[in-house]
This record gives C-alpha cells, structure tokens and sequence, in this order.
C-alpha cells in the first residue's frame, strides 16, 4: 500500500474528464452505481475500485473471484485506477458515477465522508460477522465520523488494513562495519539511532546510514502534537515539536547520515537501500514483497523512542466505504464484509504486503511468515501498537497541513532552523485550521463552507503543480 501525504484536502469536485483503467469492467461502461443493476437471472451487479501495482491488483482480483464463487447472486466490477486514484474519484464521486464499494484512504477519508459521499455502516457492522473488537483501534476509529470530529461516532468504513512503518536495515553493511543488530524488540534511543547511523555512513562509497526521515513519529516520541486537545490551536511550535523537527534536520544537514533532497532525486529511498546505499530505511510492510528479491540478507526493527521513552510513527491505512448513491446497499456491504472479514485479510496477508486488520490474525503465521523474511516480523506488531494514524487523521479538512507541510522545505535543507519557520508559519496554519474545520470551532458548515474549501483544494493543487515543475 503506497500512502500520499500531499493530497490530504478536503473533498474537491474537479469536473474533468478522466482516463480510467478498467480491470474487469464491459466495454463502454463506466462501471460506476449508474450501471449497477440486477440482471435477467436475478445477479446483482456492484462496482468495486481499486489501485496499486499488477501484484497489488492480482490479489484484488483473486479476491473478488473467491467471493464471486462464494456469493453467486453477486457480481463485482472491479475498476482499476493505478493513477491520480484522489483525483479520478474525487470526479466520479462528484458527478454520481463512483462505484458502489470505494476504496477511500485514511487521509482522503474525512473529506468525503464529511460531503456524505458514505453510508453510515455501523449498524450493518454490528450485525454482521465482523469482529469489530478483534480489529485494531487505530485501523477501526480512524473510519468513524460524528459530523464534527474524525475517530469519533459511527464507522463509515471498514479497513482493508493497517500499515505501521519499522526500521528496515541491511545485515551485511551492519557485518562489515562490525555494529551490532538493532534489538529486535527494544526501540533505539534518539541518541543511538544516530551513533548507529554514524557508524554505517560513509562517504568515500557514498553510503548512507538512514534513509529519510518520516519526521510526525519524532513529534510524538517527544511528547509533542501537532494540535491541542480539542484541535482548536496548532501548537506544532512548541517546544517538544520544534525540538523533534530540529533533530530530523539536523540528521541530514548536520551529521550527514541521511541523504539530501538532491541526492534523492537521482535514486529515491527504496533504489538507495536495495543497491547498497542506506543501511537502515524506514518504511511499511508494503515493501516486503519486493525486499524478498534483494541479494542480500535483512531484516526489521521497531521504530524509534524518543526522550520520553515513547516509540511511535504515522500508519497509514486504507477503508473500504459505501457509495451513498449506491441502489443496492446489502449486496455491497456483503462485499466489504468479505474483504474486510477473516477470510479476506487472510488472503492479502498471506502475500504479504500489509499487517492484518484482526489482532489475532497478525500473531498468527499466516502474518509472521517464520520461513520467510523478515525474520523479527513481531516488529510490525509492535508497531501496530504503539503508532498513530497520520496527521491527516486528525480533522476532516486538512488544508492546514498542506500549510505547514509546503514551508518544512528551509528546515529539512539546512536553510532555517524549525524554530524559526514554525513560528512564523503558525498564524498562517491556524486560519488555515479555523477556516476549513468550523464545525470544530461549534459553527455550523455551510454549502459556502464548502465551495470555498474546493476553490482552496483546486488553487492548491495548481501551486503543487508548480513547485513540482520548478523542482
């Protein structure tokens, strides 16, 4: 599962016309609720989205047919979108043709949910053979909405899985260079994450000892937070949090054991630690099926303590919801309960790309794998426990992050310190909070509310576009 942290906007309808990829759809069909329909035998045709890469898209339809065959009064079309998946559904979604069951992720979650693009699926949940208490908290409240807050109130989605990152290093550059293994199931400190990474950087071969730095995980170990309590201020400016930014900084600019942008752009992360270049990377339980065609031997670790003693990060996490439009509602809650239920996540799991949604499934070897690497899978567990869904989790619309995330560049170059930008950038990021979350404030959302927050995602999504030029 590859997460986006840079479209986490709110709903945007953006009419243009989009090139869609059909896996499995008829030809000239849209495969959307318009074309859904029950046939001259009685079969319930619904519509299914999806993305991901060919081996992503082979298990989604491995699973389609299993429950094909189990339920043969219902018929998926299965729509493929690899591609701008935000934007192609964002169209589809505002313009009624988005399929019965949507593949929704957690950042684009809370603006669609917050439009009433979903059905509220809580009760179906509860009667159904769903063990919802088995699910991890941080995979199941993340699909919930009240009409004012995220995590709160009834489930809208139901997750496809949880992806918590790990640290991710190779045993032969450890061996060479005489360190030891991180400890499987004891965090590093701050402080020997990096005289681990000191020792693993070498300049004369051009050897990194960490990858990037997913930094909202070094916030939190720290004892910082991006908002207050009740979401009403952002307070990333405080101490704990320009603290932690300062030291993922300083990491690259400082001590020079982690590549900069510009030696990122000629071979990103993942290129850099399967040829040898990082030694330590961290990343999701995604990139397992690809890291088992690596020539070389490696394994995974928990992430990070900071001072405090917490060991933390962002997980990212997809839902499958149902299109409010749709006219056959059971049937299409019968598909998420299967994919969403035992049978279906132990399909996925068994190839590997995510944690199971179900605890108990994950401590069982359908996850663990024994025979295969990596070896201290446990590490995902712990992950799984103690990470937080991303900051684009925390309100329904997220324009203030995308503030905060488009001035962190002079920071991670070395140019400002975090101190300084983060200062003045928080008046800035507190309108931007303010403006799009009323009903946080306790002000009612209005049809204006919300018109204008798509002009903000449209007009920033041409700012993005430039900078990406630019760069």
């Amino acid at each position: 599962m590859e997460i986006s942290k840079k479209k986490m906007g709110a709903f945007s309808m953006i009419m243009a016309s989009s090139a869609l990829l059909f896996a499995c759809s008829g030809s000239g069909s849209t495969g959307g609720v318009e074309d859904s329909e029950v046939d001259e035998d009685g079969v319930t045709h619904i519509s299914l989205s999806t993305w991901g890469i060919p081996a992503e898209l082979k298990v989604m339809e491995e699973l389609v047919t299993n429950f094909e065959e189990e339920n043969p009064d219902i018929n998926v079309n299965l729509l493929h979108i690899p591609d701008d998946y935000t934007g192609k559904m964002n169209t589809m979604l505002a313009g009624g043709t988005a399929p019965d069951v949507v593949f929704a992720s957690d950042g684009d979650f809370g603006g669609w949910a917050r439009a009433g693009l979903f059905l509220d699926i809580q009760e179906m949940a509860e009667e159904s053979t769903i063990d919802l208490d088995d699910m991890w908290d941080t995979a199941l409240d993340r699909y919930r909405w009240d009409g004012s807050r995220r995590g709160q109130g009834n489930l809208h989605a139901l997750p496809k899985d949880i992806g918590p990152s790990a640290i991710y290093y190779n045993k032969d550059l450890f061996d060479e260079a005489g360190v030891e293994y991180p400890d499987p199931v004891e965090p590093m400190t701050w402080d020997e994450l990096l005289e681990t990474a000191k020792a693993l950087t070498d300049a004369e071969k051009d050897q990194f000892g960490l990858g990037p730095i997913w930094w909202e995980g070094f916030v939190w170990s720290n004892g910082g937070e991006f908002l207050s309590e009740d979401l009403t201020e952002f307070i990333l400016h405080e101490e704990e949090g320009v603290e932690a930014l300062q030291f993922v900084a300083d990491l690259t600019n400082v001590h020079k054991v982690a590549p900069n942008s510009h030696q990122l752009d000629a071979m990103d992360a993942d290129q850099m630690f399967e040829t040898g270049r990082i030694a330590m990377n961290m990343a999701g339980r995604w990139m397992v099926p690809d890291y088992r065609e690596m020539n070389f031997d490696w394994d995974v670790a928990p992430m990070p303590q900071g001072p405090t003693g917490i060991s933390t990060n962002w997980s990212g996490s997809v839902g499958y919801a149902i299109n409010e439009k749709t006219n056959f509602p059971e049937a299409s809650f019968k598909l998420v309960e299967y994919l969403a239920g035992e049978r279906g996540q132990e399909i996925q799991t068994e190839l590997g790309f995510a944690i199971p949604t179900y605890e108990s499934l994950a401590e069982t070897d359908v996850f663990l794998q024994p025979d295969q690497k990596p070896a201290n899978a446990e590490a995902f567990i712990i992950g799984a426990k103690t990470q937080r869904p991303g900051p684009w989790n925390i309100t329904p619309n997220n324009r203030w992050l995308d503030e905060l995330n488009q001035n962190l560049g002079d920071v991670m170059n070395g140019e400002r310190s975090a101190e300084e930008v983060l200062n003045e950038i928080q008046p800035a990021v507190q309108e931007f909070l303010e403006a799009g979350n009323p009903e946080i404030f306790g002000e009612e959302v209005t049809e204006e509310d919300l018109e204008l927050h798509i002009d903000e995602d449209i007009e920033l999504d041409d700012e993005l576009k430039e900078l990406e030029e630019r760069e």
